[in-house]
């Protein structure tokens, strides 16, 4: 029993550490470059912007990401492993058993490190009482995986009932977690969760051992091939597959009225872009649950809405924007290859079209889809949701309730909150797009060694301009000349493979330009160094247009 609970440990651990001592790595260089970057920019030595890391910070930012990517680290890794546990002669009991301890263990170690770190280069001995207490939030997210592995193994013989009951109580935990800052209510002040409860800690330990046994038991049953789905989720997914593959729509399509273009465009909408689009639905519904809630618990109905209401909206949107950012780019990046190092699609790679009809067909599909996902979480999660609650409170949907935007003008942000929100629009199609150019490559590895490259250059040159302050301008004029380079040989190799046209090449241009331009003076910054690199960085907005054809071309003639 215990050598084979260490051999399950140790097959996970041998494969988890590196990736996990990678991000470990990368939540403490990314905030203390930023740091560095900003105190060397103002010239105050020694000053560090403490603010940036107080408890707003953390519980929004560092709470939630670190989390979500050690969580996912801890989780893929015994999951990848689970087909290999299911042929070892060892109990289901002990496999299970151990999957879990190794996820929270990995878990556990990210988390201290990362906060030990922290400790050492930002914060005093003081800040783990006095910003972000450990104990509970780790007992916490400790229960939420044992929960989360109970519920994966459940849901592999799905039931709606089982799915009403674990969205249901997921969704309790969370908000009892979040309760946990807020004890004078939500509409009182955020105070750190620093003492737990002996009554709190009871519960959280039945909850883990009770998800853990529910765990071990639906593991058991999915390999002893007992586990099967009921009936009713089984008709619910024959429909929800005649929705999203269109399979009662195939026979309407006319072989003499389309072209192979045309042909093209609706056999990868349909297997691809059309699934990606109601995911965006689905997100959207729980946006606009998520906003609507937002506004019943911070607006007061009667009164003239303030300015801050309306920032937990702008919150959660930014989270359901994140949230189909990596959806849509897991669910595009296989659109062409099946998975990342694997041949493009035979039909894909056999069409009698050219490289540059593909790859142009398939550009502009996935534009599309991120434009519908885009606005259909817009108008329905922050509008559709809006006009619901001015409905239900009696208020006039065009009323008097002008206090974000005199808010706005008194502050004089008004400017700054289009820069803000042009930004974000950039950042969540660039991200996308670029995401997908990399994953279409032959070779995906190459790209992501070539992407991760320019952060240890930037990484390079803040260190090298810190010991001699006489290099900063030159360095980072350099690096922005590098990006500009590399940019422009990417796309004069499009052209001359006639992969685009010259309207690209100075649409490209143009656009950039008037983004530059247009952010110029958007960046916080006094020297001229500071703002060439920033513009040169916007340089990925128009470069998924040159390097999406050359993947498709690459792949297609791997």
């Amino acid at each position: 029993m215990s050598s084979a609970f260490v051999m399950t440990t140790r097959l996970i651990w041998k494969r988890a550490w590196q990736p996990a001592l990678c991000c470990v790595v990368a939540f403490v260089l990314f905030p203390y470059v930023i740091l560095k970057g900003i105190a060397v920019a103002e010239g105050a030595e020694g000053r560090v912007h403490i603010d940036l890391f107080k408890f707003g910070f953390l519980f929004g930012y560092y709470m939630f990401l670190s989390s979500s990517v050690f969580l996912g680290i801890s989780v893929a890794m015994t999951i990848d492993f689970q087909k290999y546990f299911l042929r070892l002669p060892i109990p289901s009991r002990t496999i299970a058993s151990g999957m879990m301890f190794t996820a929270v263990t990995l878990f556990l170690s990210m988390q201290l490190l990362t906060n030990g770190f922290y400790r050492l280069l930002f914060f005093d001995q003081n800040w783990l009482s006095d910003y972000w207490p450990l104990m509970g939030t780790l007992m916490f997210l400790v229960t939420l995986t044992l929960v989360g592995y109970a519920v994966f193994w459940l849901m592999q013989a799905p039931s709606l009932t089982r799915l009403c009951a674990s969205v249901s109580f997921i969704a309790g935990m969370l908000v009892w977690f979040l309760s946990r800052f807020y004890p004078d209510g939500f509409s009182g002040a955020v105070v750190p969760w620093t003492r737990v409860t002996p009554g709190e800690g009871a519960a959280m330990l039945g909850v883990s051992l009770g998800a853990w046994y529910l765990g071990t038991v639906a593991f058991a049953q999915i390999r002893s091939g007992t586990a099967v789905p009921s009936s009713a989720w089984e008709l619910m997914q024959q429909w929800w597959k005649t929705l999203a593959v269109g399979a009662s729509s195939e026979r309407e399509t006319d072989q003499h009225t389309q072209t192979a273009i045309a042909t093209l465009k609706q056999v990868h909408w349909r297997d691809s872009c059309r699934s990606a689009v109601l995911i965006g639905f689905g997100l959207a519904g729980v946006a606009f649950c998520c906003n609507l809630a937002a506004f019943f618990v911070w607006a007061k109905p009667g009164e003239n809405q303030r300015f801050f209401t309306y920032l937990a909206v702008v919150f959660l949107t930014g989270l359901f924007l994140q949230i189909a950012v990596a959806a849509l780019m897991i669910k595009l990046s296989t659109s062409i290859s099946l998975k990342a190092y694997m041949p493009m699609k035979d039909y894909w790679a056999t069409i009698p079209l050219s490289d540059r009809e593909l790859a142009a067909a398939l550009l502009k599909n996935v534009l599309k889809t991120l434009t519908f996902v885009f606005l259909v979480i817009i108008i329905v999660g922050v509008i559709g949701s809006y006009l619901l609650f001015a409905l239900i409170q009696e208020q006039g949907v065009i009323s008097s309730d002008w206090s974000g935007w005199q808010y706005l003008v008194e502050h004089q942000l008004v400017i700054t909150s289009i820069y803000s929100v042009t930004m974000v629009l950039l950042f969540y199609f660039s991200a996308i797009l670029n995401f997908i150019a990399i994953c279409w490559l032959p070779r995906p590895s190459v790209g992501w060694w070539v992407l991760l490259a320019l952060p240890v250059l930037l990484i390079i040159s803040c260190s090298v301009s810190e010991l001699l302050p006489v290099l900063w301008t030159p360095l980072f004029l350099l690096d922005a000349c590098l990006i500009w380079g590399v940019t422009v040989l990417t796309f004069l190799h499009a052209y001359r493979s006639a992969l685009i046209g010259g309207k690209t090449l100075w649409r490209a241009a143009l656009i950039y330009l008037l983004i530059s331009i247009s952010f110029w003076n958007f960046w916080d910054s006094d020297l001229f160094c500071d703002r060439v690199l920033s513009s040169a960085l916007l340089v990925f907005t128009v470069l998924p247009f040159a390097t999406i054809p050359l993947a498709v071309y690459w792949n297609r003639h791997r």
